[in-house]
């Protein structure tokens, strides 16, 4: 547990600081969390897991695991069930005594996405207690993606899912996903979030019971009406990854990720991010018309030709994959967009990639215990964005319209769900590192700073007793609790510096320290060591004392199945007495790549959602048209050379920088050598690097999905 302050990016200049505290910062894919009446945070993670977080005690406990279908990291290749697992999760209104919780999740044998609503018993999530809700029909083949996923309960007790359009968004250049082609349904969103008789696309609303759920009045077709589904509350949307509802007003909010285009063109406008209000049921409009009902044209995909740009006002579907209506309720507005580029209507949120999520609405309340802003800012939406790592404040008026946008917080860390809890503590579910993957996603609380700074300890084993040392930045003198989880639960086996109590049967010993005004800090002790994946084994058919630059070395590598994944790569590491742990970018380019927000999508050497720099570098390398090459793809985008994923332009990067981001980049090749796809071959040493010095050594690594890499080390001549 970590604190740390935060000075929010407010208007006011007498803004008050915020407080951002840190738990459970290794947290696996983390999907969405919900807070307890208690005080307990409970969170999914997207391969399956439902774990529970004890803020108090820093306890964190596995209390069940779901089988789903989910891309897992020993096929991190797929194209099967790209954005699949645990999609989201929500308490019950009256959790508190029934203990219920609601879990949307892909089914692991049946084709399809199911909420259901769950039991805990003695702690635990009680699979049999599972009642099955709503199945809602998917796709999983050739990258489809877009599940949407989250859930929320409003004031009113009615239950609301999102789900998305579940299409391939990479077959049409960026513009509207309509292929209406036989064989191209998975790259033709009118049959999921165009279609009126189809649960993808849409925000649903049901009331639930004790045996299923009924349809609540006010939806967007009644029960009954032919063609429609009644459980659609709002229709026409892309990913509407994360939902929320305003406590007071019953209003829906719901960040809308958008499609790639970074220009306009014949097919129709430039991709755009939205952040959506439904005050009543409606129609969106995707994949008809984006942002502020820019239309798209329809586009007969076998032949290219641009049809007439559809009407807003009155939008019909003509596909053939259509099993609703063809004439459609008009199309609603965005209530804010942007697009990669500088937004003129919203200019304050920047440029960039972009991945808009919609979190609580605001309210003051001296009541309250915690009021994260002012008294002037009553009635404002706070919104976020997945890759800017940033978050903003919506200032609401009369009629709940917009009347001012501004920063409130920036340097997160992927936000994936934004909670209010009743005292109003904000909660911020941070997904981690990489795109998937990851291990050190973790759970930030964040209140209005205090002044008071919480303390320090330390924790460690001495044979079968512990210890722990503290200290307090404010003088206080902290008292320390020792706590022991036990499987999905913990207790308290001691107080005091020193602990010698069997701790037979723990996962984890924690040592809580608490100051006078009750600021925590935790030290942890594992007791059980986590199972390795296994291990990769290196070999060389001959071993020289010193490996020279150009010279060939044989190697052997064991220990997988199958050698089409591995790469063996050799590093030339200078004589400097200091190594850095792998390629690194020279320090000032670095920064220039965070402010860039370019490790959203990639890294320096793991695959993310774009190639590794390490591997853009040795595919580029000795290419004396790379640099121009790359900076025409960085300033226009492009795609197809890593897959179907495609990079958007870069419009956060000015012309100057991109040569020099670019060149570090190309750099990382120096030195470097590498062979794939053999378990067995040799491997030619790179060239002497321009100014390397005598000496030095080389390290060998060989690495595959799913297994520990080998490294070994030998001498340079």
């Amino acid at each position: 547990m970590r604190t740390a302050i935060f000075l929010a990016l407010l208007a006011a200049a007498n803004a008050a600081e915020l407080e951002s505290t840190f738990f459970a910062e290794t947290l696996k894919d983390p999907i969405e969390l919900a807070p307890a009446p208690d005080g307990d945070i409970y969170i999914v993670e997207r391969e399956g897991r439902v774990l529970r977080l004890r803020p108090s005690t820093g306890g964190l406990f596995v209390i069940g695991e779901l089988e789903v279908t989910a891309l897992r990291s020993k096929d991190r290749e797929s194209n099967w069930a790209r954005e699949d697992g645990i999609l989201g999760l929500t308490l019950d209104p009256d959790f508190a005594k029934n203990q219920r919780l609601y879990i949307y999740y892909s089914h692991p044998k049946e084709i399809l996405n199911r909420l259901s609503r769950f039991t805990l018993k003695d702690g635990k999530l009680d699979l049999a207690s599972e009642q099955v809700l709503l199945d809602v029909k998917t796709d999983r083949r050739d990258r489809v993606c877009h599940h949407g996923g989250s859930l929320a309960f409003g004031p009113d007790g009615l239950l609301y899912l999102s789900t998305g359009d579940n299409t391939n968004p990479f077959e049409s250049d960026g513009f509207a996903p309509i292929d209406d082609r036989e064989g191209h349904d998975h790259a033709n969103a009118m049959r999921s979030a165009g279609n009126t008789n189809d649960l993808r696309g849409k925000v649903l609303r049901i009331k639930p019971t004790e045996d299923g759920y009924k349809i609540p009045p006010g939806n967007l077709f009644p029960p009954g009406k032919e063609k429609t589904r009644p459980e659609i509350y709002t229709m026409g949307l892309r990913n509407p990854y994360r939902i929320s509802i305003d406590a007071k007003t019953n209003v829906l909010y719901w960040g809308e990720v958008g499609p790639d285009a970074g220009k306009e063109g014949p097919k129709g406008p430039r991709g755009h991010d939205e952040v959506n209000q439904a005050k009543k049921a409606g129609n969106f409009g995707w994949p008809f018309v984006i942002a502020d009902n820019k239309p798209y044209a329809i586009v007969d995909f076998s032949n290219g030709q641009v049809g007439a740009m559809t009407d807003p006002k009155a939008p019909k579907n003509p596909s053939k994959h259509n099993t609703g209506l063809v004439d459609l309720p008009p199309a609603n507005p965005a209530f804010i967009w942007y697009p990669y580029g500088k937004s003129e209507e919203f200019p304050t949120v920047g440029e960039g990639g972009r991945n808009a999520m919609a979190g609580p609405v605001f309210y003051y309340d001296a009541r309250k215990k915690y009021n994260l802003l002012d008294r002037k800012d009553d009635h404002t939406l706070l919104t976020y964005d997945w890759i800017r790592n940033k978050m903003w404040k919506a200032k609401l008026g009369r009629g709940e319209k917009l009347e001012s946008l501004e920063p409130l917080m920036e340097g997160l860390k992927h936000p994936m769900d934004l909670e209010m809890a009743a005292d109003g503590t904000l909660w911020l579910l941070e997904y981690g590192t990489e795109w998937y993957f990851n291990t050190d996603g973790r759970v930030r609380r964040i209140r209005p700073a205090d002044g008071n700074k919480p303390p320090m300890v330390e924790a460690k084993r001495e044979g079968e007793t512990f210890a722990a040392s503290t200290s307090d930045p404010d003088g206080d003198t902290p008292h320390i609790d020792w706590w022991l989880t036990e499987g999905s639960s913990e207790r308290k086996i001691g107080s005091g510096p020193a602990l010698a109590v069997s701790t037979s049967g723990g996962s984890e010993l924690r040592a809580v320290a608490t100051d006078a005004k009750g600021a925590v800090a935790v030290a942890r002790i594992p007791l059980v060591e986590e199972k390795a994946a296994p291990s990769l084994e290196l070999e060389f058919t001959s071993t020289p004392e010193k490996l020279g630059f150009s010279e060939d070395l044989g190697f052997k590598v064991s220990g997988l199945e199958d050698a089409a994944k591995l790469v063996v790569r050799a590093r030339y590491i200078p004589p400097t007495g200091h190594d850095a742990g792998g390629p690194q970018l020279p320090v000032d380019i670095e920064k220039l790549v965070v402010a860039r927000q370019c490790f959203a999508c990639h890294q320096i050497e793991k695959t993310s959602v774009g190639p590794a720099y390490l591997d853009v570098a040795m595919k580029y390398r000795g290419d004396a048209a790379a640099l121009g090459t790359l900076q025409a793809k960085l300033k226009n985008g492009g795609g197809g050379v890593w897959g179907e994923i495609p990079m958007p332009p870069q419009v956060a990067v000015s012309d100057g920088e991109a040569p020099e981001i670019l060149k570090a980049i190309l750099g990382l090749s120096s030195g470097m050598a590498e062979a794939r796809g053999n378990a067995s071959g040799s491997l030619k040493l790179s060239d002497k690097p321009a100014g390397a010095d005598a000496g030095g050594a080389w390290e060998i690594t060989a690495e595959a999905p799913g297994y520990l890499p080998a490294r070994k080390r030998l001498l340079a001549k």
